[in-house]
């Protein structure tokens, strides 16, 4: 998973990531994948527009950009992924990623907004 060091209040977050589905068959539920990016003054959930429900066993390749809402506090944030159920935005799906936290999100890194 690879994003920018940094970036704006109203600014494209673009990434890009490599997925390996282990299992026997793709998710049928339309579950979303998710970037939630939070610190002590905020947390913020962003939808991506993949379709995992076409992600195959073995390797999936997923590049995207999602943005950052205009009010979005500058500070440093833990960047963390998550595929979430399409109603309440709660991770749903358990991830072959260490360190998941109490919420089910799987921190990836950090990342400025300024």
């Amino acid at each position: 998973f690879s994003y920018p060091e940094f970036v704006s209040p109203n600014g494209k977050l673009s990434f890009k990531s490599w997925w390996e589905n282990k299992g026997v068959a793709p998710i049928y539920k339309k579950f979303l994948l998710a970037i939630r990016l939070t610190n002590e003054k905020r947390t913020e959930v962003l939808i991506t527009d993949a379709d995992i429900t076409g992600w195959l066993p073995g390797d999936n390749l997923y590049d995207d950009a999602v943005f950052v809402p205009s009010g979005m506090p500058a500070g440093i944030y833990q960047l963390q992924i998550g595929i979430v159920d399409s109603q309440s935005w709660k991770p749903k799906v358990n991830l072959a990623i260490e360190d998941r936290d109490n919420d089910g999100w799987y921190p990836i890194g950090k990342i400025e907004i300024k």
